[in-house]
């Protein structure tokens, strides 16, 4: 058992004898102050005040004193409210609206007894309803308080759970979720309920609509069964129903049911309408009051937001609430602890500080990063205009495109020490210039040394001692767009890219492709930059030639074709091989594209466009006597149409050579030069080498095509053998 409360002696400073007080009942200090000081003690008299530290021990007030004043009622307290004459409390409520009646009739049981007598309803609902501006006609089948309760009350009318805000209309009442999935049934067991209790009659021949209101309707039949759409309230189809059996009878006979059915119907529809016209007007009140209430509500959302925006600016995240913007506001205004509309005491601003500083500091890491690559990204973008100045003089030639990307040298040390320092420090063009030739002159160095030694595998012996191996005619590297598309040639020589060489290789970028590489490798901001500085931008990784693929088989065909002219492939050059006028055909083309005639290039291009395919072809034979000169003259013609040609204008890309960086199709070209340069001519410019073919750009036109000078395959001759040279 709880102890018992001990009795406490009442202290005074009358003469009186101590007597034993009252069962002790609860107390506050004030009312124990109050009880020490005299009550006949007059205001000159009356000695100072003690404080209660300044009050003997005895003096005190000890816990469970049963001295008791009355205190004074606390402001918005109405306890005394029905102690008031009743002519004037008529008067005070012959002011409110009804929605404060509602209010005070939950206030304590003397309000609810009084304004839910029935007798009040006709006086003080009915005024309150002329109070209310707007207000609707109540229906007829509803009460006053009921109708109130109905449209200002956001409880389930069965569970009584809040926050139910909708109002089914064709029922009056509310329901939550729950609620709603219990007390109703969709139509199919709606017409099943209705045959086993006596509606055989009304089911199917009224429509789903005619004798109830249903909650979702939709004239769908794949809807009579679902969970969503055309509820039926069952209590609303029992009263139906008991109503049906009154007027007919279980054992009433078909034709008789017939007859009083369509009065029925006539009935209850005339019912219905009149109750959804009420419910019409309902609604349309109560839509614009949620208008009203939403608007107040968002209006007291936004102005907690802008205050806690402005809180959170004077608290030192002002740069992160600058780099969020729009969206990142609208998101984190849409954060459960932001998004209410209480008043921001400093205890809750507190509560949201301490919920958002974890979504902040995540947006500063953000903000940081990303201004860390947008001050990388401009360094970059000196790097490459550095770069670029560096290979190019003009007039420009298509030897001037094969330099190094900044990707391959972002990760020397020389340039890392230079790009890769805090963003408080400048990076200049001159401080990229100072560093630039050293690095440029050792990276090509490697890369050269590199390619020297992979060629060297590849070659079917070993070069002599006086022959650069790179500018040998069968120093060509595998690459990813060689032995492709084969299967898709019709015609020899056409879509063939050429096999790179040295230098081309070292401005292919299938050599730096490589997504892998990038998401295993990604480590720093420096890094990401590098790799993929354009959002849309493939990610590249440096120059490797471990990227460089099946070069043994792309030089074992190129062998061939320069066997096949009957040269050594190990002293060939390509300087050797300039005015070389032989001319080879492919015997293993089939039977109509056997008679196309190559020159040695476009035979490499040929037989390398086949290294990926079982169906090799690395069969030559030279071109002699009457076919050769024929191959002259169709030559002279087909490779100055494909020049000229509106193909070749159209796919292939040109560059200026009076620019450091313009490289157009042809028709952006002619326009170009009528701005840049009016006094040249751009098709005079084509034909002297001023405008040349982009050496890096893909196209699908040859210049130099092989021309067919036989429409059957030739016979064949003796077979081109492979030949060793020591």
């Amino acid at each position: 058992m709880p102890p018992r409360k001990k009795q406490r002696v009442e202290h005074t400073t009358s003469s009186a004898p101590d007597s034993v007080s009252t069962p002790p009942r609860r107390t506050t200090r004030a009312m124990a102050k109050a009880a020490l000081v005299p009550a006949v003690a007059s205001q000159a008299d009356r000695p100072p005040a003690a404080s209660h530290s300044q009050l003997p021990t005895a003096s005190r007030p000890q816990k469970g004193s049963t001295s008791r004043t009355v205190g004074k009622p606390r402001k918005g307290h109405l306890n005394t409210l029905p102690e008031i004459a009743l002519e004037i409390q008529l008067e005070i409520y012959s002011y409110l609206q009804l929605k404060d009646l509602l209010n005070l009739s939950r206030t304590c049981k003397k309000f609810r007894e009084f304004f839910l007598n029935r007798k009040m309803n006709e006086s003080l609902w009915k005024q309150a309803r002329i109070n209310t501006d707007g207000f609707p006609e109540r229906p007829p089948f509803i009460s006053e308080p009921a109708f109130v309760h109905l449209l200002y009350s956001p409880y389930c009318h069965r569970c009584a759970c809040s926050n139910v805000h909708s109002v089914l209309w064709c029922w009056f009442t509310r329901y939550c979720a729950k609620c709603l999935r219990e007390v109703t049934v969709n139509w199919a067991e709606a017409e099943e309920y209705a045959r086993a209790h006596g509606g055989s009659a009304l089911f199917p021949h009224s429509g789903p609509f005619a004798l109830l209101n249903v909650v979702k309707p939709s004239n769908s039949y794949s809807h009579k069964h679902s969970r969503t759409y055309n509820r039926v309230h069952l209590e609303h189809l029992e009263r139906l129903l008991a109503e049906w059996r009154n007027i007919c009878p279980t054992d009433t006979p078909w034709e008789k049911a017939y007859k009083i059915v369509d009065e029925f119907e006539e009935r209850i529809s005339a019912e219905l309408s009149s109750r959804n016209a009420y419910a019409k007007q309902c609604k349309a009140w109560f839509d614009e009051q949620e208008d009203k209430r939403w608007a107040v509500l968002n209006a007291a959302r936004t102005a907690r937001f802008d205050e806690i925006v402005k809180r959170l600016q004077d608290s030192g995240w002002d740069k992160e609430i600058t780099f969020m913007g729009t969206e990142g506001l609208k998101e984190m205004a849409a954060f459960p602890v932001v998004r209410q509309a209480a008043k921001l005491t400093p205890k809750v601003w507190q509560d949201v500080y301490n919920r958002l500083e974890g979504h902040l500091n995540e947006v500063r890491m953000k903000r940081i990063t990303t201004e860390r690559c947008a001050v990388l990204t401009s360094r970059f973008d000196l790097f490459d205009i550095a770069i670029r100045d560096h290979y190019v003089r003009l007039p420009r030639s298509a030897l001037m495109e094969y330099r190094p990307r900044s990707v391959d040298l972002a990760f020397i040390d020389k340039c890392r020490s230079v790009l890769d320092v805090p963003n408080e420090q400048t990076v200049s063009r001159a401080d990229i210039e100072a560093i630039l030739p050293d690095v440029v002159v050792r990276w090509e160095a490697e890369q050269k040394e590199k390619l020297t030694e992979l060629v060297k595998s590849a070659l079917p012996g070993p070069v002599p001692d006086n022959v650069d191996v790179l500018s040998l005619a069968v120093a060509i590297f595998g690459c990813s767009c060689i032995g492709r598309d084969h299967y898709w040639h019709s015609t020899p020589g056409k879509s063939e890219p050429d096999p790179p060489r040295f230098p081309i290789i070292l401005g292919h970028d299938c050599m730096r492709d490589c997504s892998y590489w990038y998401e295993s490798q990604k480590q720093s901001e420096y890094e990401h930059i590098a790799t993929k500085r354009r959002p849309l931008a493939a990610p590249q990784q440096p120059f490797k030639i471990d990227n460089i693929k099946r070069t043994n088989d792309v030089v074992r065909e190129a062998c061939k074709v320069i066997e096949a002219i009957g040269l050594d492939p190990l002293r060939t050059t390509i300087d050797d091989l300039k005015d070389c006028q032989a001319r080879l055909r492919c015997l293993s083309c089939p039977e109509h594209k056997g008679g196309y005639a190559f020159t040695w290039e476009t035979a490499i291009n040929h037989a390398c466009s086949y290294v990926c395919s079982f169906d090799k072809h690395n069969e030559w034979i030279l071109v002699e006597g009457e076919q050769l000169e024929l191959t002259r003259r169709l030559e002279a013609e087909a490779h100055d149409i494909t020049l000229t040609s509106k193909a070749a204008r159209e796919h292939i890309v040109w560059a200026c050579s009076l620019c450091v960086d313009v490289d157009e199709k042809w028709p952006k070209m002619q326009e170009h030069y009528k701005a840049m340069h009016p006094d040249q001519d751009a098709e005079s410019c084509l034909k002297n080498g001023t405008i040349y073919r982009h050496p890096l750009e893909s196209c699908s036109v040859q210049l130099k095509p092989p021309v067919q000078i036989v429409a059957t395959k030739p016979e064949i001759g003796p077979k081109c053998r492979n030949v060793h040279y020591s």
